[in-house]
């Protein structure tokens, strides 16, 4: 029996079709028509789920673990856009295009708003009161 060097083959989350050097847009387009819809979802779900549990009970961190959240939820909700824009083609009409286009826009703006928060509570927690 030969053992798989590879554990994981099969289950790769990016295409090979990617240049070498990918932006980090073109990564993640690559990667969000490369999961499964199921990955999708459980992004979504599990995303709000843990923001909405942070912004309920607000521990300590509570910004930077809701931000976290809805990068997840607003990753799941992007992907699902994209994928719908790249496989349907000319199979939908143009409101309903018009539609995943807006969806895939506003996720995209607001999750890197998200990130950008992310990040600044994560320094702040870093900082703390350190420098005054």
């Amino acid at each position: 029996c030969q053992r798989d060097k590879k554990p994981w083959r099969g289950m790769d989350m990016v295409p090979t079709t990617l240049n070498a050097n990918p932006s980090l847009s073109e990564f993640l387009h690559a990667r969000a028509l490369a999961s499964a819809p199921q990955r999708l979802v459980v992004d979504l779900v599990c995303g709000t789920l843990i923001a909405a549990t942070a912004l309920w009970i607000r521990p300590a961190g509570w910004v930077a673990i809701a931000s976290a959240g809805f990068c997840f939820a607003l990753y799941g909700l992007w992907a699902v856009a994209a994928r719908n824009l790249d496989a349907i083609g000319s199979e939908i009409t143009v409101v309903q295009r018009r539609g995943w286009r807006a969806m895939y826009i506003v996720t995209a703006i607001f999750g890197v708003v998200e990130f950008g928060i992310l990040v600044f509570s994560l320094l702040a927690l870093t900082l703390g009161t350190w420098i005054s």
